[in-house]
């Protein structure tokens, strides 16, 4: 009998440690940062594409949110690769996205942090250049509402990467050397 409590014991020990992994929701394009394009790019009859989007040394692809587990930013794909995906159906969705294109632009994050207690909050910082002008950087500063729950605040986190990824769009596509990236 007293194995039978044991064991029962150790199971349920096990199923209340376990960590959770924390997805984000899927981009969605931001039609400020489409109109903010199209004004800047299109009128003039540029095209671009988006070239490589890649980590800093010791930004971590998948950061733990009070021993919860993981938050996946981007699941099913890597970090990079999605901020590449948004920026490029934000391109695209403004008319100046081309596979082809001549210029291509670069990004690389330089920071990536968050917060899960009150204030909630993304930090990403990332340098964007092209292979025509050797680029800027852009940082924001991207509050959300958190939780009490690990669960529910680590959910929260994810879930504000996405918008966060459109306030960084929006700061490469409205800063004045934008045009400047593309000949």
């Amino acid at each position: 009998m007293k194995t039978i409590g044991l064991i029962a014991f150790v199971s349920m020990a096990l199923i209340l440690s376990g960590c959770e992994t924390t997805n984000s929701i899927p981009y969605d394009p931001s039609t400020t940062n489409i109109i903010t394009i199209q004004n800047t790019l299109k009128k003039e009859g540029k095209k671009v594409s988006v070239g490589n989007i890649t980590l800093a040394p010791g930004i971590e692809e998948s950061p733990m949110c009070r021993l919860n587990g993981p938050v996946k930013v981007a699941p099913g794909k890597s970090l990079p690769r999605y901020i590449e995906e948004a920026f490029q159906e934000e391109l695209f969705m403004a008319g100046v996205y081309d596979s082809n294109a001549e210029t291509n632009i670069n990004g690389k994050i330089e920071k990536l942090s968050f917060s899960s207690v009150s204030p909630a909050y993304w930090d990403i910082s990332m340098k964007i250049s092209s292979n025509v002008f050797p680029g800027y950087v852009v940082s924001i500063h991207y509050p959300f509402d958190t939780s009490w729950t690990a669960y529910s605040a680590c959910k929260n986190v994810a879930n504000a990467f996405g918008p966060a990824v459109q306030s960084l769009l929006k700061e490469v596509v409205s800063d004045p050397r934008f045009s400047a990236l593309v000949k």
